[in-house]
């Protein structure tokens, strides 16, 4: 459900509303212009459903548990300051919402023990997607680009791993006619 307590015409609301648009808008670009072409080449059987989850990409920031948080910490005001507590909670929040991030699929069992379960295509197609987004703004700031600049840093099955590095080839230039 759309976030009920949005206001248009607050200033800081319509700044993080409009990113907001922009950011799924470019991630379903990179799924149309890039990445969901050669889905259906090679995995024709998995087109449709990383369609339906790109189809739902980041739909939980328009949730009261996440909406305000991600506004304050990215469009903070007197009155409304940036709060990294709050912020980081809305974060994990959002991880355990959505599994197209690689966080969603990491099992730290009660002992402590953190193993990697392995994602299913259509998540890795929406995260790869969601990577390739901000090439729209930064050319240089391709999905490949980010991978490598933060591949050492994420928990990864072997398989995720293994597709993320296939799939990820494919994604090495930014967004046409990116600004």
């Amino acid at each position: 459900m759309l976030y009920e307590n949005v206001r248009l015409g607050n200033p800081r609301q319509d700044e993080y509303l409009s990113y907001l648009v922009n950011h799924i808008h470019n991630v379903w670009r990179v799924w149309n212009e890039q990445l969901g072409p050669i889905i259906m080449e090679l995995f024709p059987d998995c087109y449709y459903e990383a369609e339906k989850s790109i189809m739902m990409h980041d739909h939980s920031k328009y949730d009261d548990d996440e909406f305000d948080a991600y506004c304050n910490y990215f469009y903070p005001s007197e009155e409304f300051p940036s709060d990294e507590s709050r912020f980081n909670e809305s974060w994990l929040i959002h991880q355990n919402k959505n599994p197209h991030h690689w966080q969603y699929w990491v099992l730290i069992s009660d002992s402590g023990h953190i193993e990697p379960q392995d994602m299913p295509l259509s998540e890795i197609c929406n995260m790869l997607c969601d990577w390739g987004s901000f090439s729209a703004k930064d050319p240089n700031s391709t999905a490949y680009s980010w991978y490598l600049q933060n591949k050492d840093n994420m928990i990864l099955s072997k398989n995720t791993r293994d597709c993320v590095e296939y799939l990820i080839q494919y994604l090495k230039d930014p967004l046409p006619d990116c600004r």
